[in-house]
């Protein structure tokens, strides 16, 4: 799909939160923006291949259909396997106010109020149906309250518009995965969007994640690696190669990559806390199996760290069990302050042995 004009590619939803901007000048004709296409793009999302020579009134009412969304009235020009559509520019205020709601629908996702995001996408959307950017983010609002039809049905108008989209077709390859249980059609958009960008991080952990449900643990170890490696700030590569590994039981290289994810990556917004919560308890649980399957060497490390702390002090240490408060795992009283000839380490009696 060939296009006259080419929006900024600001908004990184999937998993960041999106920044919009006043989109550059389109490709004018007067106040008329023009999208130029072939007549196959027209049939990508329709399940189906065009007939031979389709007469150019079935090439137009497509057209129409499938552009309906855009500004209005929508002017649709057939030549040969070449279609034009052209649609009158929205007003400099519309433009204008469009932006600024694009800016308090994006605080308002990321704070985690889709509903309220989606409600100021949609007005914005009324004043200015060509910002696609703020489609594909309305689409990812209906994505977290769980609308996969509409959360679908903008990203294939986005990509419509802008087929070299690649976070539409990261989403729209997820959507399939996930919710239509489509794992074929889903991993035909995953590898559009690495045709258009090969190391999309977003792309490559979609990737992987559908390796590891075919139970291909190794493919998937090395496409999270890839996709750390191209935004090292994204923890569900992290996440996602830690449950690979764990898999292919090596715990030990399951918890250096969480050690990694808890230093290196960051929070996007509210849809990173079930990644992190995920990962912690992920963590929390190796380390208690990794305790319990080392636990003869890891007393010896105990006993040896508590006689050199007695060394130190010149006090002995006393270890007791005892009720503590939920959040509290221990509490340490060090003799001097406490009138002692020991310290005294208390541990929450509800913790298991090892």
């Amino acid at each position: 799909m060939d296009h006259c004009f080419r929006l900024p590619f600001e908004s990184v939803w999937v998993l960041q939160r999106s920044v919009f901007y006043r989109p550059p000048p389109f490709c004018q004709h007067g106040f008329v923006r023009v999208i130029r296409l072939k007549v196959s793009d027209l049939y990508d999302f329709e399940g189906r291949t065009p007939d031979a020579n389709p007469a150019s009134d079935v090439i137009t009412a497509l057209a129409l259909k499938q552009f309906s969304f855009l500004p209005q009235p929508l002017t649709v020009m057939v030549e040969g396997e070449n279609v034009s559509l052209s649609f009158p520019e929205e007003s400099e205020a519309a433009q204008t106010e469009a932006v600024r709601l694009a800016k308090r629908a994006s605080q308002r996702a990321g704070e985690g109020s889709y509903e309220k995001a989606i409600n100021i996408f949609k007005r914005l959307l009324e004043l200015m149906p060509s910002l696609h950017l703020a489609r594909r983010d309305l689409a990812m609002a209906y994505v977290e309250t769980g609308d996969v039809e509409n959360a679908v049905n903008h990203l294939i108008e986005v990509l419509r518009v802008d087929p070299k989209d690649v976070r539409s077709w990261v989403v729209l390859a997820n959507l399939y995965i996930r919710e239509k249980q489509d794992k074929e059609t889903g991993e035909k958009f995953v590898r559009k969007a690495l045709e258009l960008v090969p190391d999309d991080a977003w792309a490559l952990n979609s990737l992987a994640a559908l390796h590891i449900e075919r139970g291909e643990f190794e493919t998937a170890v090395g496409l999270f690696e890839k996709a750390i490696a191209a935004n090292p700030d994204f923890a569900n590569s992290y996440y996602g190669e830690a449950i690979a590994l764990n898999k292919l039981n090596r715990p030990q290289a399951s918890l250096e990559v969480l050690d990694r994810l808890f230093q290196h990556a960051k929070v996007q917004d509210a849809r990173s806390k079930p990644v992190y919560d995920g990962a912690r308890q992920m963590y929390a649980k190796l380390q208690a199996q990794f305790t319990e399957h080392n636990e003869s060497e890891v007393f010896k490390l105990v006993q040896g760290y508590k006689a050199e702390v007695e060394s130190l002090s010149g006090y002995p240490v006393q270890v007791q069990s005892e009720q503590l408060d939920a959040l509290v795992g221990a509490t340490i009283q060090m003799a001097w302050k406490y009138q002692r000839d020991h310290h005294l380490l208390k541990i929450r009696s509800s913790y298991p042995p090892h």
